[in-house]
């Protein structure tokens, strides 16, 4: 590991001649114009803008966006601020996809100074262009300071910059000039501030450890970032031409999964474990990785769409996205059996939600539950052993949906009870179309995200004096579309928004509301008595008890039909 100080300059420098380079791991830039206001801000302050962790990279044979001579040192933690600087002295990096794009990033990014503030203070002011900044000669482009590349150009950009001040040139050269000389001069400093830069040369497999263990300022970079990165190693072009693509479709389908989703899923279809450790390098050579890659993409996409049959149209529905990886290695080791279900499977991967058996720090459990799939003896085996680690019974109690249904802990019953509402057919209670449906009875194909909706409403509950925790059990919630939950029902009490929108009986069921709540045909009389409304409060907890019995009963049905 090697410590030293680079200027700012020379990290500009080397980002423009590709002596930094960032990996496939990496985000692209999404600082908006006010963070890189700040950074040029704390710079001029001498303000510490944090350290750069450099990777020597010299095995890598593909950069991230561009072909042509070979990196030598990955930029890991210090992307957003390398690009940023990039942006205040107008020089392109290596990795910016096109010029014209830069261009519009320089207008964007174009942070400016006050060379002449109203109070004389200690310190300039900086601040984003506005119609009224671009028009006061005081306000100065730092880029066109910033980019002066010799202290000497300072002088003439000074006394072009006071001329625009007032047209007695003279005076303006005897008042002004030494101000504004000094101050430029001092922002020009910026190009010689130094930085800390950590150069790292350890092997692959050891860069993911180092790298959590230092105290870095933006995304942690994990295990399987890493381990992608030595993919693209060994497989030019793989990552952005397969890998990214396929990524970005699902990801605009509403499965936003990160690297460590697909990576083990390809070392647990590959070679049978979830632990990178335990897989050699070789797995990663371009003999071996198409074929693989090309098995895992075929696996996740077919499961993906067998999820959507149930209506788990997105990632955000699933209490651990982790407990995908052995679903995904599981149909791909014995989809083709005869006794293979994905029913049965759905049930264990249901339950394995519930137990939290891939929640947090899940890797052993992970590579133990890959392993056993892929030695198992048949299909029924591999999901005997699944099911023999979990710690909970398949049955669900009355008592669980009295729970509140915006816990981490609860993500499981939240998920019960909109896969229980969907498979029910369940229809929005003002434009009547099914859960998860658009209104032509098409289903929605990807990307559906249920809105949890408060039967009896929140402020309703709160001025009748209901406890948080039961206002928000998961017996008074159930899904509905967007703008009905936001637009249309939000705060009105069910006595009033059921005759409203003609809410009848059969819709009511189909939510399990139990049926001695009346629905919109009963008159406003039976309406207000059956909800409570000259008793919220005794009314509300009969409601939730009867509704939680409702609910497990359903939810233990869908899961034995499973």
């Amino acid at each position: 590991m090697a410590l030293e100080q680079l200027k700012v300059k020379e990290i500009v420098r080397h980002a423009v001649g590709k002596r930094m380079d960032i990996p496939e791991f990496q985000r692209d830039f999404v600082w908006d114009p006010e963070q890189v206001k700040f950074l040029v801000e704390s710079l001029y302050r001498g303000y510490p803008v944090g350290s750069f962790l450099l990777w020597d990279s010299s095995a890598y044979h593909e950069a991230k966006t561009a072909e042509g001579e070979q990196p030598s040192l990955w930029i890991v933690d210090g992307q957003q601020r390398t690009t940023a600087l990039c942006l205040l002295l107008g020089q392109k990096p290596y990795w910016w996809p096109s010029a014209d794009e830069w261009n519009k990033a320089l207008d964007r990014y174009n942070v400016m100074v006050n060379l002449l503030p109203d109070e004389d203070g200690e310190h300039l002011e900086f601040a984003l262009p506005n119609p009224i900044r671009r028009r006061d000669p005081r306000w100065v482009s730092v880029r066109r300071i910033l980019a002066v590349d010799k202290v000497e150009q300072l002088t003439d950009l000074a006394r072009e910059v006071v001329k625009q001040f007032t047209a007695d040139t003279s005076r303006a050269m005897e008042e002004l000039f030494p101000k504004v000389h000094a101050r430029v001069q001092r922002l020009w400093q910026i190009r010689e501030q130094e930085i800390p830069v950590v150069t790292i040369t350890h092997e692959v497999e050891d860069v993911a450890v180092i790298f959590g263990r230092l105290n870095q300022a933006g995304t942690r970079v994990k295990e399987a970032d890493v381990i992608l990165a030595l993919a693209a190693v060994r497989n030019p072009g793989w990552v952005r031409e397969h890998y990214l693509p396929f990524r970005n479709d699902l990801d605009e389908r509403g499965w936003d999964l990160d690297a460590g989703i697909f990576i083990r899923t390809m070392t647990g279809i590959g070679h049978g474990r979830a632990r990178l450790v335990e897989v050699p390098r070789d797995f990663w050579n371009s003999t071996r990785l198409p074929e693989i890659w090309a098995r895992a993409r075929d696996v996740i996409g077919a499961v993906l769409k067998q999820l959507a049959e149930f209506g788990i149209m997105s990632a955000d529905l699933l209490p651990s996205v982790n407990a995908l990886i052995p679903l995904f290695v599981l149909h791909a080791r014995w989809s083709g059996a005869i006794n293979y279900r994905f029913k049965k499977a759905l049930r264990w991967f249901l339950l394995a939600s519930k137990d939290g058996r891939y929640s947090g720090s899940a890797i052993t459990s992970l590579n133990e539950d890959v392993r056993a799939i892929n030695e198992a003896t048949d299909f029924d085996a591999a999901l005997q052993a699944l099911s023999q680690r979990l710690r909970v019974l398949p049955e669900i109690g009355a008592e669980e949906f009295l729970n509140r249904y915006d816990r981490a802990g609860n993500r499981f019953l939240r998920l019960l009870l909109y896969l229980v509402l969907f498979c029910r057919g369940s229809r929005d209670w003002v434009d009547g179309t099914c859960i998860g449906y658009d209104r032509t009875g098409s289903p929605i194909s990807s990307g559906f995200e249920p809105q949890w909706h408060h039967i009896y409403p929140q402020s309703l509950l709160r001025k009748s004096g209901i406890a948080a925790d039961d206002i928000h059990a998961l017996a008074n919630i159930t899904v509905l579309n967007e703008r009905t939950n936001v637009n249309r029902l939000a705060g009105k009490p069910p006595w009033r928004y059921l005759p409203q929108y003609g809410v009848s009986r059969e819709v009511l069921d189909g939510h399990l509301v139990p049926e001695s709540f009346a629905d919109a045909t009963a008159g406003d009389e039976l309406l207000r008595k059956s909800w409570g409304a000259e008793n919220v409060k005794a009314r509300y907890r009969d409601f939730v008890a009867k509704r939680a019995d409702l609910l497990a009963q359903a939810a233990n049905e869908f899961i034995g039909a499973l």
